[in-house]
């Protein structure tokens, strides 16, 4: 091999042997800059907000608070809704205030039925709630065919003489319900007899904690032996 030969050869061999060493370095950190773990001073992350029905009643809805407090005053009544049920069906529905009004009159054919009274106050809570029923009652007897009437009313609960007032910072709920299924007629025509016919009302009232009441219209009704 000539002189100028090697010496070419030995300038190759000489400026090849550092790119290896480029090639492990580019190998330890991925090509890149490598990231700084994060520092434990810094600040956290902040806590993600409460969904808007935490500590409601009524959830994405409505912001309706489940209780409050009984104000030092307050000039505003409840509001009282009645239902009457038949089975499975609401058939009417009266308000105070106004918002559903009494149908004019109910027909079913059976001797049972459902009262719902469903009491709200956003601002004062709902102390009680009660459901009243008045009953006219045919009765015929079995062996004549004769019929007579019988009058019955009923409340639940039973009227009190005391005002129903809760002190100021009392905590109520702002919405009480009573739903009861009531068998109309019962033992009024005696032994010898049985109901035949019911015309009756129906209505329901809300008593807040400072004592205010509101009650309802009376829904009118007509039930017949099945």
């Amino acid at each position: 091999m000539s002189r100028s030969a090697l010496v070419a050869l030995l300038a190759l061999v000489v400026l090849g042997a550092p790119a290896c060493g480029d090639d492990d370095d580019a190998n330890d950190d991925g090509g890149g800059t490598r990231p700084r773990a994060a520092s434990s001073s810094s600040s956290p992350s902040p806590s993600p907000p409460p969904p808007p029905d935490a500590g409601t009643r009524a959830g994405h809805a409505a912001d309706v608070p489940a209780t409050v407090e009984v104000p030092e005053s307050d000039k505003s009544p409840p509001r009282a809704t009645i239902t009457l049920s038949a089975g499975d069906a609401a058939l009417g529905r009266a308000s105070q205030p106004p918002g559903h009004t009494g149908e004019s009159l109910i027909r079913f054919r059976r001797l049972s039925m459902r009262g719902t009274t469903v009491g709200r106050d956003l601002d004062g809570g709902v102390a009680r709630v009660r459901v009243s029923i008045m009953e006219r009652i045919t009765c015929r007897r079995g062996h004549s065919g004769a019929t007579f009437t019988r009058l019955r009313t009923r409340y639940f609960p039973p009227p009190q003489v005391e005002r129903i007032r809760s002190a100021p910072g009392t905590v109520l709920p702002t919405r009480r319900v009573r739903s009861l299924e009531l068998r109309l007629g019962g033992r009024r025509c005696g032994a010898e007899a049985r109901p035949r016919v019911i015309h009756g009302e129906l209505w329901g009232e809300a008593v807040n904690g400072s004592g205010l009441e509101a009650v309802t219209p009376h829904v009118r009704f007509r039930a017949a032996a099945g």
